[in-house]
Formats: structure tokens, sequence, C-alpha cells
């Protein structure tokens, strides 16, 4: 296309490739869900790890995207102005994970060990009491190690001169940390949260995608500045629903773990997620023409730095978590780390997301000529690189758990527990997502063309 053409373009999907990927979208969704379907009367525990995980790969996305949008309205940004629609499509279908939550709950009493105590109490018991040379740690074994550590010897309350054992003085230390999240872990508080996750979620996307949309035909500078006066407040909203949903959902598969900084992870997980998503669709749209020449070289400059610096932020936090677990040496902390490390295979797949999703993406990103020229080829392959290791971050979090549940041993090539209802969860639940984003792409400009600050956006430049 000539320049003078990308002028004209009306930013439609119709007439260009995309104007029919709902519909690919949606038919490998459907496929996806009746292979999950499949394997769910065959291993209805194995399904719901293999659901779970393909459900927080693209809710993370969502999540992601709708940070993005919100922070830009923060800031009054104006160079992301001609991206900013690609993320609006992202997040407009958050609102879908309420209905793909469903299979999550009729499977919550294979998931969450707390929540059916006569099913899940002894597994979780187990995983926090293992020794490290199985794969979890042994609190008794820290005696020296001061105030954290468990008394060699104590007596069963009534029963004076009875010594108990290791195992019954672990079991009586991991029932003290349960009991204290009594009030959090019961069953109507857990649904009280799920709906105030997604009520806020739905509320809030179709609001922010609502204005943008409708100042298309509209121009109407008001729209803009109720988004921009909605986002401090709604950023601190998805900050602290993200967080606990990361609490309940992630964290709580191992309900003895503690982590004050996971909601940070996550955060910084979902992040890096949406910028290498940008990257790719921003390339994508480019040459296929619907983005005419709204989407040029500055903003490919742009994301790649935004990538760059959270991924940096990601490696940060990431080893954060990991450096102050390590120091403290507290039980119910490192359990979380022996299962990735000490069990099986998954030292293989921890150091794997140390190098391919820090060192390598590092290096590829650092140069300012990558993000710039050469088609930006480099930084496609970094973005392209980034998701693929956000999918396996995802798996990294929530399989090993379903090795410590069926009590699979660490020198089992099954504790990593690679199934093909892994690939058709995701390809249900990635599916069904991709078919509602792609879906209004088709019914709206791929850029905001009604923002004020559309023109401004174009002509953007970096220093």
């Amino acid at each position: 296309m000539s320049a003078a053409t990308n002028d004209k373009t009306d930013f439609r999907t119709s007439g260009t490739s995309w104007a029919n990927a709902w519909k690919i979208a949606a038919g490998v969704g459907v496929l996806g869900l009746a292979g999950a379907g499949a394997g769910f009367a065959a291993d209805g525990q194995r399904f719901a790890f293999s659901y779970l995980f393909a459900f927080v790969v693209f809710l993370t996305i969502a999540i992601g995207a709708t940070f993005f949008v919100l922070l830009q309205h923060l800031t009054n940004a104006g160079w992301s102005v001609t991206i900013r629609r690609t993320a609006e499509f992202f997040m407009s279908a958050l609102p879908i994970f309420a209905l793909l939550f469903l299979p999550i709950v009729a499977n919550l009493d294979h998931l969450l060990p707390w929540w059916n105590p006569d099913h899940g109490a002894h597994a979780a018991h187990q995983t926090a009491t293992q020794s490290p040379e199985h794969g979890h740690p042994a609190p008794a074994a820290h005696a020296e190690h001061g105030e954290h550590a468990a008394p060699a010897v104590a007596h069963v309350p009534g029963a004076p001169g009875h010594r108990m054992s290791d195992e019954e003085i672990e079991h009586s230390l991991h029932a003290q940390v349960m009991a204290s999240k009594d009030w959090y872990l019961s069953h109507r508080f857990f649904f009280f949260r799920v709906v105030v996750y997604f009520l806020f979620w739905t509320l809030l996307t179709m609001k922010l995608f609502r204005n943008s949309t409708l100042q298309d035909t509209t121009k109407d500078l008001k729209l803009t500045a109720s988004s921009q006066g909605m986002a401090p407040a709604a950023t601190f909203g998805l900050a602290l629903t993200t967080t606990f949903a990361a609490f309940d959902w992630i964290m709580s598969l191992l309900p003895n773990w503690y982590s004050t900084i996971f909601g940070v992870q996550i955060f910084s997980t979902t992040m890096v997620a949406i910028f290498s998503v940008l990257v790719l669709m921003a390339y994508a749209m480019r040459a296929s023409g619907v983005s005419g020449n709204a989407i040029t070289t500055e903003h490919f400059h742009d994301l790649g730095k935004l990538l760059f610096g959270f991924n940096v932020f990601w490696a940060y936090i990431s080893f954060s978590q990991f450096f102050l677990i390590w120091y403290a040496s507290i039980p119910e902390e490192t359990v979380f780390f022996h299962l990735r490390w000490s069990n099986g295979p998954w030292k293989t797949v921890s150091l794997a997301i140390l190098f391919l999703h820090f060192v390598v993406p590092f290096a590829l990103l650092l140069s300012r000529n990558t993000k710039r020229y050469a088609g930006q080829k480099v930084l496609v392959l970094a973005a392209s690189l980034l998701l693929f290791m956000h999918v396996v971050e995802m798996y990294w979090l929530v399989m090993p758990n379903y090795a410590a549940a069926k009590n699979i041993g660490p020198q089992l090539s099954e504790a990593l527990a690679p199934h093909w209802m892994d690939i058709a969860c995701l390809l249900g639940v990635g599916g069904v997502y991709l078919a509602a984003v792609f879906f209004r792409m088709s019914q709206h400009p791929v850029v905001p063309v009604g923002d004020p600050r559309f023109a401004r956006s174009k002509r953007f430049e970096n220093v």
C-alpha cells in the first residue's frame, strides 16, 4: 500500500485476512473444549489442573491488557493511542472468563486441598512435611535455625509422659498453620470473592471499551475525561482483585504456603505477557495493512522498551521472592520451591525459565537497534519467546501441585506430567477467548480514530 492509501484507510478488518479470524478461533475453541471434555471423562483430576493452567494463561493476558489501558489513561499518554485499541480488544473479552470459570467451580475438590478436608488434608500435609530428599522440606530439620523450628520433643495434651513422634509434631504444626487461615479459606467467602472479581472486571472493562469505541463516532472529549477520571481508583481496584484472585486460584493450590510478594509477581507476569502480545499483534496488523500507517517504528521502539523493562522487573520480583524465602528458610515457604526443584524434572523447567524468560530476552532486547530496525524481526522473536515462556511459567506455577496431589515420586518422569489434555485445554480456553477478541476487532476500527490525540500519536517520535 502507498502512504496515500494508508492515510485513507478506515482501519477496519473487513476485506482483510483478519475478517474471519474470530470464526477460526471459535472453531479451534470448540474442538479444544470437546477434547478437554473427553479428558474430563477419562481423568477428572488431571483435567482440573490442565484446565486451570490454560485458564490462567489467557486470564493473565486479559488482565495485563486492562492494566495497560488504565496506565495509558493514568498518564494521559499520547504516543500509545494507536496501540491502545489492540489492548482494548484483548481487555474487552475479560468478562467471558466468568463463563470459562465454571469448569473450575465444578472441580474445586480436585484442585484445592482445603476444599474437602476429608480428602485434601492428608495430601496437603504430605506436601508440607516430606523430606528434601523426596522433593519437599522437612521442618524438623531446621531445629538448629532458631524460632521457626519445631521442638524435638512434645507431649500430647492429656497424656503426660507420651513423647510425640516427628510426624505427629509436623502434623500439629501444619494444623496450626491451616487453622490460622480458616476464616479466609471458607467456601462462602471464596465464592463471594469470585463474584466480586468478575463483577468488578466486567463493569470496568465494559466502561473503558464503551468510552473508547463510542468516541470513534461522537468525537466527544468527555469520554476521554471519563476514562481518565476513573483510572486511579480502577487501577487500585484491579491491583487488589488480581492479587487476591492469584491467592485464591494459584497460591491456595498449596494452602500452607506463604508469600507476600506473589501478587506483584503475577502483575509483572501479566505485563510481560500483554506487551509480548501487543508487539506481535502490531507487527501482524501492519503486515496485513489493516492498521495503515498508524503504527510506526516509533511505536515498536516504545513497545520494545516497555517489554524489556517489565521483563527485568519480572526477574527482579521473581528473584526477590526466591531469595527471601531461601534466606528465611521457613518450611511453610520453602515447600513451594522444593516442589519445583527437587521433584523430578521440574529443576530443568526452573532453569529454562531463568535462561529463556530472562537471560536470552535480555540480550535480544538490550540494543536500541533491535527495537527499531531490520523490520523489528528480533523484537518479534523476543516477544514470541516471552509469550511462549509465559505459557511455561503458568504451567510451572500450577502443575507441580498435581504431581504432589498424586504423590508422584521425584525420580519418576510422571512428575512433570505433560498430557494431551494440556494442549486441548489451551486450545479450548484460548480459542473461546480469542474468538471474542477477534469478533470485537471485526466490529470496530483497530485504532481509536475518535481520540483527540490520534493524529499526535501517528506523528510521535522518540527523542
